[in-house]
């Protein structure tokens, strides 16, 4: 059986080895195979099954493409590993810039949609109040006026068109999300996240930031309003949202909050560096929540006024 090593084939059997390419193919290659096959220098699980059934090791790679001549010494073989290693992670790193790209500009053209569907349906409700006393509004409107012939007729069905774009474009940012940031995607769910991941200018950027920053993520006016004296601290900014803190009485918004924040921090970075699922983050934020919410009343302080 062929298994796949870094810079080839080796045939188990008769212990050949073949050259792939130059550095190039061979890091194209190595980019399908899994993390786990590719630190091995393996192809597959089952070629790595048969080579550690019965306590075998892997075989000297150096020592094999020497001795076909694959390379002419060492120092060539050093060098193309090197250049092997370097294109590989080159293109991971190019795989993952253009799929957050991609992110990032989707969030943003779901936004652009979802500002011009909301003034076109309201234009569509002035126009046809001249016409009809019916208080119907958004899609329900449209779809109530698709078979008009006048011009309020042609922007009925542009409106719906629109309506099933955003369908479409939220149904790939959602499904490019889960991707890129499956923890976070499982925390907030995948459009929140996309919000998060674009304000913070990139997966990356998130992974770097505190819980505290997070948290008020998207208040970042009532935020100076208050380092200036002139407004209280603000509990939460974009992340209201989430059913955790929309869920909980205001009283302890804010500790939901900081709870959420939390836990958002810990996936961004988890999804940034290793992008394995913690199946214990979602559990865990579930049940601080239900304390939380469990919570009794606290008593209220004495000696501070509330600000106006």
């Amino acid at each position: 059986m062929k298994i796949t090593i870094w810079f080839g084939c080796l045939d188990d059997e008769s212990g050949r080895v073949a050259l792939a390419g130059g550095t190039d193919e061979m890091a194209e290659r190595l980019m399908k195979i899994s993390e786990i096959d590719t630190f091995s220098g393996l192809g597959g699980s089952e070629a790595f099954g048969s080579l550690a059934k019965g306590g075998a090791v892997q075989p000297d790679l150096r020592n094999l493409a020497l001795a076909e001549g694959l390379f002419r010494d060492d120092e060539e073989y050093n060098s193309a590993l090197r250049e092997t290693a370097l294109d590989l992670a080159r293109k991971k790193l190019r795989a993952q810039a253009g799929a957050e790209a991609e992110l990032l500009q989707t969030i943003e053209a779901l936004d652009d949609l979802n500002e011009v569907v909301n003034r076109l349906e309201e234009r569509l409700y002035e126009w046809s109040r001249l016409h009809d006393d019916r208080r119907l509004r958004g899609k329900v409107l449209a779809e109530s006026l698709l078979e008009e012939e006048e011009s309020i007729g042609a922007l009925a069905r542009s409106v719906l068109e629109l309506h099933e774009t955003r369908r479409s474009v939220q149904k790939s940012l959602e499904t490019a999300t889960v991707q890129i940031a499956p923890n976070l995607s499982n925390l907030a769910g995948p459009l929140l996240a996309a919000r998060i991941i674009s304000r913070a200018g990139g997966l990356k950027r998130l992974s770097e930031m505190p819980a505290s920053a997070i948290q008020v993520m998207g208040a970042e006016k009532a935020l100076f309003k208050h380092l200036r004296g002139k407004a209280p601290s603000p509990k939460h900014g974009m992340i209201y949202r989430h059913p955790a803190i929309m869920g909980t009485t205001r009283r302890f918004r804010g500790r939901a909050a900081r709870a959420l924040a939390a836990k958002l921090a810990i996936g961004s970075r988890i999804d940034r560096y290793s992008g394995e699922v913690n199946a214990d983050l979602k559990p865990a934020l579930d049940r601080r929540i239900d304390e939380i919410r469990s919570s009794p009343p606290g008593k209220k302080r004495k000696g501070k006024r509330s600000r106006r």
